[in-house]
């Protein structure tokens, strides 16, 4: 990766892949250890934005950072949370400093499917929030060990029949401990959104309610008292993404999940997803994965 100095550059898993030397860039999900990372003149000391969340666990000495233009001396024993789309700052570290870190991108988080009852638990991702917690020696004994599962099962070089599945239990399991712990360390702390934060929680919910039969950005501004341009406007800022390509991607995800149940045929898909035939699903999928359902479901068999 190499930086633009005159801009702050876009930090994306990709970058952060072939930083830690994969061969094949990771797109949505990656973990890593800070001492398996490259030297790169365009990390150190230089403003990021990353197009993805971060939480890293501090195992062995400390850490310089700075988040949204705020400074942190980060001890052992923190847990780190970097959100989406926020500017940090590496600034320094002694030499025993080892930090093992958990990327993910809103499409990895979206294909967890946790139940809207919990989204509220997830509050610590809000940049209004303190990034950094203090932990006990067990419960980073625990995460870690949470931690340790999800970087076996996604090393390109395991191979295991379930491995996608067992990615996606594990950073459920994951996300759920991170959750208790900011329960744990901070009972009383109410979780501030912004406004955008709100709307995209309230959208987020609708959207999973909704999705079948509602496809139109009109249904869930009218839902929020919005209009479908501040809608956009307040995803788009948070996400990167437009309403429509998040309704879109919800349901090629619901699409593959079904499609995945041989017992299920194609043209059952489309009925249950509300599809006017099969052909316009058909041609939907392909659009959106470049393979047709048929294809897909054949290839899983």
């Amino acid at each position: 990766m190499k930086a633009n100095t005159s801009s702050i550059h876009t930090y994306t898993i990709s970058d952060v892949s072939t930083d830690v030397g994969r061969k094949h860039p990771a797109k949505d999900f990656l973990t890593f250890r800070n001492d398996e990372v490259k030297p790169n003149e365009g990390m150190l000391g230089r403003p990021l934005r990353s197009d993805h969340f971060s939480i890293a666990l501090v195992l062995e000495g400390e850490v310089d950072f700075q988040i949204n233009l705020v400074n942190y001396h980060i001890k052992k024993n923190s847990l780190i949370i970097i959100p989406f789309n926020t500017i940090h700052q590496f600034q320094g570290h002694n030499d025993e400093a080892i930090a093992i870190v958990v990327n993910f991108s809103h499409d990895f988080l979206g294909q967890a499917r946790f139940n809207e009852k919990h989204i509220p638990s997830f509050g610590f991702f809000s940049p209004q929030n303190n990034p950094c917690l203090l932990l006990q020696q067990e419960d980073v004994d625990a995460l870690h060990g949470v931690i340790k599962m999800l970087r076996k099962a996604e090393d390109p070089a395991y191979e295991h029949p379930f491995k996608t599945e067992i990615i996606h239990h594990g950073f459920n399991i994951f996300m759920f401990e991170v959750a208790a712990l900011f329960k744990k360390y901070r009972p009383n702390e109410e979780v501030k959104l912004t406004r955008k934060e709100e709307i995209l929680t309230s959208f987020v919910k609708l959207l999973f309610q909704h999705f079948r039969e509602e496809r139109g950005v009109q249904f869930y501004a009218d839902a929020l008292y919005i209009t479908p341009k501040h809608l956009t406007k307040m995803v788009k800022e948070i996400t990167n993404k437009t309403c429509g390509e998040m309704i879109d991607e919800i349901v090629i995800m619901e699409a593959k999940i079904m499609l995945g149940d041989l017992g299920l045929s194609v043209a059952t898909v489309a009925e249950q997803l509300q599809f006017s035939d099969q052909f316009f699903f058909s041609k939907f999928f392909k659009k959106h994965t470049g393979i047709s359902p048929s294809k897909y479901k054949g290839a899983i068999k």
